[in-house]
């Protein structure tokens, strides 16, 4: 889908003079070959976007900025992913080319679109929306916090019996959801540092630039140190869960105890072999009855004396 917005944030034809902001969301070849005629750039493809290398993210070609960050977004409402969304500066115009819907993205919402609508150049809506890019996980970081504190809580509270395996999926998602925004941060950390040393001939205010590397630097620091609270709160939920499969086999040990030898003794007593009259005498049934209850007697004895339980 191509979208393109001129200053105010109206949308507008692709080949108006007054266009500010091509929009590109998993575009067709069309589309793309649309606005590589227009502005006389080469769209990278989804191959080139997926890149890792330094040399596939941060490049100029034919006098066009190209800078590639990983960014929180969504696939037809499905949960929050991650995905490569390429900023292109170019004759004072900005072009985007993504798979995912990140929030700033969303034109009429939020912050991000006030600041949008009032850009007068590419340079100024790419960092509005690196803006609210940067702010959308900033709010996901503090869900995230959120819900581990919650989760904490739960898990060290003796009087609430949860259920740990759920606290485990739940635990999966916050680390899921603060490795994600972790690897958006330091990516955006890593397009700073290209976008600064060409700020001068894109356009790129160095003042906004320097203060949302500080935030976004800031926020970093706080998804790594969320890394290792969940790890420890996974380790603890393993560790009651592990203690909850120990009770278990202690009841079915103690069941064992218990049942076990008056079996063994009934099936004595039910040999039917002619030599052991003893058995078969007035007596023998209350014999048998108290050994069973004798033997496990002894054995919880021993038990309680070896401190297995």
């Amino acid at each position: 889908m191509l979208r393109v917005l001129a200053r105010g944030g109206s949308e507008v034809a692709c080949e108006s003079p007054g266009a500010l902001w091509y929009d590109l969301e998993s575009p067709t070849n069309e589309e793309e070959a649309d606005v590589e005629q227009e502005l006389g750039i080469d769209v990278p493809t989804p191959a080139e976007r997926a890149a890792f290398e330094e040399s596939a993210r941060y490049y100029e070609e034919n006098e066009a900025l190209h800078l590639t960050a990983t960014l929180l977004g969504r696939r037809d409402e499905g949960p929050l992913v991650s995905g490569a969304v390429t900023f292109i500066l170019t004759k004072g115009k900005l072009v985007t080319v993504r798979q995912v819907r990140p929030r700033a993205f969303e034109i009429g919402q939020g912050r991000a679109s006030a600041r949008i609508s009032s850009a007068q150049t590419g340079a100024d809506v790419m960092l509005a929306l690196i803006e609210g890019a940067a702010e959308r996980l900033a709010d996901v970081l503090a869900d995230a916090t959120r819900d581990a504190n919650a989760l904490s809580v739960k898990v060290f509270d003796e009087t609430d019996t949860m259920d740990l395996r759920m606290a485990l999926k739940d635990l999966g998602r916050i680390g899921g959801l603060a490795a994600l925004a972790h690897d958006s941060l330091t990516s955006m950390q890593r397009l700073f540092v290209y976008a600064r040393a060409s700020k001068s001939r894109y356009g790129l205010v160095d003042s906004r630039l320097s203060a949302l590397a500080r935030d976004v630097s800031e926020l970093e620091r706080i998804a790594e140190q969320m890394q290792p609270r969940l790890s420890y709160l996974q380790d603890a939920v393993l560790g009651l869960i592990n203690a909850a499969q120990t009770n278990v086999l202690k009841a079915l040990s103690l069941a064992t105890i218990a049942f076990v030898p008056p079996t063994l003794i009934a099936s004595i007593f039910g040999m039917n072999f002619d030599h052991m009259t003893w058995f078969r005498a007035s007596w023998g049934p209350w014999v048998g009855v108290a050994m069973m209850f004798a033997a496990p007697a002894t054995l919880f004895a021993i038990a309680k004396w070896r401190r297995w339980f």
